[in-house]
């Protein structure tokens, strides 16, 4: 089986998408599912999966709650997760 994408990505966590991003990165690779698995399960393209992945787009909470769903979650469960993931300097 491939290797899921993102799995060995050490995502950077310095501020709140990017931390999101990483925690929503981990989630899904600790599932086995790649980007494209995931995109399918929420009836989003891809690119987007990728882009909140990288932190370069931000969720709407429409988004955060069909994430929460599919990972089987709350939504203020995956907040507190990526806050948490934030490097305060």
């Amino acid at each position: 089986m491939a290797k899921p994408i993102g799995a060995d990505k050490k995502r950077s966590t310095a501020n709140l998408p990017l931390a999101l991003g990483a925690e929503l990165t981990d989630r899904r690779t600790n599932r086995g599912w790649t980007q494209q698995q995931l995109a399918d399960k929420l009836g989003y393209d891809i690119s987007y999966i990728g882009q909140v992945e990288r932190g370069e787009k931000s969720p709407t909470f429409r988004t955060m709650m069909s994430l929460a769903e599919v990972f089987e979650i709350k939504v203020s469960q995956l907040v507190s997760a990526a806050e948490k993931r934030v490097k305060r300097t």
